[in-house]
């Protein structure tokens, strides 16, 4: 038997390797679905808001801002802006 302690590693490294996996296809989803103008028009990426989040997420390291948008924004929606923003 693993125990609960082995459990708990075995959830957790799983639960850990899900994230990704769906974050990477979230990202996809935009990077491919970001081809399109009309897509590009939809979501604003010419807009204020998207083109400061943008500027916050180009920027080398991780800093309290980056952090704030990754960690504070859905996970869909964040994910799927970066594939479009091709970050």
């Amino acid at each position: 038997s693993i125990g609960y302690g082995g459990g708990i590693v075995i959830a957790t490294a799983l639960s850990f390797v899900l994230k990704l996996v769906a974050v990477c296809g979230q990202y996809s989803i935009g990077y491919f679905l970001g081809k399109s103008v009309k897509i590009q028009q939809c979501v604003g990426v010419d807009k204020v808001p998207i083109r400061a989040v943008e500027q916050i997420l180009q920027r080398r390291g991780l800093g309290l801002g980056k952090v704030a948008v990754l960690v504070g924004g859905p996970d869909w929606p964040t994910s799927v802006l970066c594939g479009i923003l091709r970050l």
